[in-house]
């Protein structure tokens, strides 16, 4: 899971790659790794159909090995390109309408005569519209971002699954009201994944990875999603003055023993989700894949076959 941003969470020692680029590059130096955006947002920089095309593409290139995360965004990611930033109702249909568009010329060519689809919303409209290079699958799995009720409705009704960022402990009210919404629409909630982003910050040295999440603080302030601030160097400033060290320690679990990973993975199987992408901003990232690799997963193998037996 890669992250799709303009601008970074923070100014000193941000980053900001185009996603979809080091997708392809990714996706072609590996054999069988999945890779999902978390998430690209779809309400005005990328218009849903060439969305659609770009990820059409990449599953043409890597069959069976895309999915396609959205959400209704960050203002640091549309602002700068000139766009107004607006309220969550507008930005959730939006989006709303960015997912039929995307699903239809995923889909829906298939069953038309000629491939061409037409689409006329509030927002969005294509028409006479054909992906002359269609997906390679039956399938790309399509997954949304949310945190609110109207996003988690919506995620239910339109995709294949939810991606939250809500910790474990806090997440039973989201799960429930998500498997639902996919109960009401005619879908089995056991069918739609349910998919978990923690952060964790790895370091032998407790010191030097609380430096590491410092990165991430300006998530923390309060309705950030719908801030409308969208200079990084504002963002950075706001947060050192609004969020303090303990919120940011208890966002982000700091571990000294790799081993430390596996009882929050396990908590968030047990609370409900079917996927946990971790997001380490480790001060040693390849020490973290490492370690992980060589310590955590073969626990996590052994106890997924055990439950299975």
């Amino acid at each position: 899971m890669t992250s799709d941003h303009f601008h970074p969470w923070w100014h000193e020692g941000g980053y900001g790659n185009f996603t979809w680029v080091w997708l392809a590059a990714a996706a072609e130096r590996t054999k069988k790794m999945q890779f999902v955006t978390g998430v690209t947002a779809t309400v005005y920089r990328y218009n849903p159909a060439i969305i659609a095309q770009a990820f059409a593409s990449l599953d043409v290139l890597y069959p069976g090995r895309i999915s396609l995360g959205v959400g209704s965004g960050e203002a640091m990611n549309e602002v700068p390109l000139g766009f107004d930033w607006p309220e969550t109702k507008v930005r959730l249909a939006r989006t709303t309408e960015a997912i039929q568009i995307i699903k239809k010329l995923w889909k829906e060519w298939r069953k038309t005569a000629n491939g061409f689809i037409d689409f006329k919303g509030e927002y969005f409209s294509i028409r006479n519209a054909k992906l002359y290079t269609p997906p390679h699958s039956d399938h790309i799995p399509l997954y949304m971002a949310a945190v609110g009720p109207e996003a988690i409705k919506t995620a239910a009704k339109y995709c294949d699954g939810l991606i939250t960022v809500t910790n474990a402990d806090q997440s039973r009210e989201i799960l429930d009201l998500f498997n639902k919404s996919a109960e009401d629409v005619g879908k089995d909630p056991f069918s739609v994944e349910k998919i978990a982003k923690p952060k964790i910050c790895y370091s032998t040295d407790y010191d030097k990875a609380f430096k590491y999440i410092e990165f991430w603080r300006a998530t923390l302030l309060e309705d950030v999603f719908n801030t409308d601030i969208s200079d990084p160097r504002e963002l950075e400033e706001k947060a050192k003055k609004e969020v303090s060290d303990e919120q940011l320690k208890k966002s982000t679990p700091i571990i000294t023993s790799i081993e430390d990973c596996i009882q929050l993975i396990e908590d968030y199987f047990k609370a409900g989700f079917t996927r946990v992408y971790i997001h380490s901003t480790s001060p040693d990232e390849m020490e973290f894949i490492k370690l992980f690799c060589n310590r955590v997963l073969p626990y996590l193998r052994e106890t997924l076959e055990k439950h299975k037996r």
